[in-house]
């Protein structure tokens, strides 16, 4: 094993370490709250977040997803070295891929006016999800996301960026933005634009529901449902079934990125409405944003541990 420094990141001084083992894996050593690793065989990153506390995007998740990108980047996207075909996004919450966005973080700086930290957070999530998007700027790359747990707001926004999306059938997922009288403004409405019609994508924003992972599949949103327990499983075995047609299917990617293409400054644009609207919301509103907020904290307010294998640990049956 050797451990390789990896140049500072942009707003970090701290330079990240790569640690290399001797089967060809590859840690990303990022944070606490986030774990990434290469694994030779598959040719495929694996991400996984835990988050501290809420299974949502804090900022400094955000700052650490931007991290791992730029040392993926960096890592894998010169033409000698070694090959990437897969990043997989996934989950250490149970019950959760992500719930969205740090609404008590946004009732803070709603209530100030504070719209220079309100855009510095908006920017930083856009800046994830596009990143994710085109791929993090390595060629000949598939992105899926596993949802093992619900994906609501921005968990799902994050999801709908990458290429594929495996869910578990107990899963439920959608925009509950309009319940506070905001909407899904950091990249949902873009990505869910180039899945389905415009119908169904009004439907989804604009009503607030939860949708069942079968519902998804059959709206064309999820790409496959599969068993509780058996993303990962499902994971790797489309890995392994597509490595004969590896070249025919991440092509297809690209190609699908020139026909229904989607700009960086569509997303800033949208992102600029949404924190227009956000400092423009009333006290019911902010009411509706802390009860949601309150029932976040209630059921995952204290920090999940992972065990020393580095399996997942279930809350108390309490907290479930």
């Amino acid at each position: 094993m050797k451990t390789v420094p990896a140049d500072g990141c942009i707003g970090d001084p701290t330079p990240h370490e790569v640690v290399e083992h001797a089967d060809g894996d590859v840690e990303f050593d990022i944070s606490a709250q986030l774990t990434c690793r290469y694994s030779a065989s598959e040719r495929a990153v694996w991400t996984t977040w835990l988050p501290r506390g809420i299974p949502s995007f804090n900022l400094d998740l955000l700052r650490d997803l931007e991290r791992a990108s730029e040392l993926i980047e960096a890592k894998f996207s010169a033409r000698d070295s070694r090959q990437l075909d897969y990043i997989v996004l996934r989950s250490a919450v149970p019950g959760a891929f992500n719930v969205g966005g740090d609404l008590g973080y946004f009732q803070r700086l709603i209530t100030a006016q504070d719209r220079v930290r309100l855009s510095e957070y908006a920017r930083a999530a856009i800046n994830v999800v596009y990143r994710n998007y085109v791929t993090h700027n390595v060629h000949g790359v598939t992105t899926i996301a596993l949802l093992e747990g619900d994906a609501l707001g921005g968990g799902l926004e994050c999801a709908l960026s990458c290429d594929l999306i495996i869910a578990e059938a107990d899963v439920r997922a959608g925009f509950p933005e309009v319940l506070f009288n905001l909407f899904p403004g950091m990249g949902g409405v873009s990505f869910l634009a180039r899945r389905v019609n415009r119908r169904t994508a009004d439907e989804m924003v604009r009503s607030g529901r939860l949708y069942t992972a079968r519902e998804l599949y059959d709206l064309g949103i999820v790409d496959e449902v599969v068993p509780q327990g058996h993303a990962v499983h499902a994971a790797k075995k489309l890995i392994s079934r597509r490595r004969s047609q590896l070249v025919a299917q991440n092509a297809m990617n690209t190609v699908d990125r020139l026909v229904r293409p989607l700009g960086v400054q569509e997303l800033y644009d949208v992102v600029k409405i949404w924190v227009d609207s956000a400092l423009r919301l009333d006290g019911r509103s902010l009411q509706w944003m802390q009860r949601l907020y309150q029932r976040q904290v209630a059921i995952f307010g204290k920090p999940l541990e992972l065990s020393s294998q580095g399996s997942r640990v279930r809350p108390p049956a309490a907290a479930a």
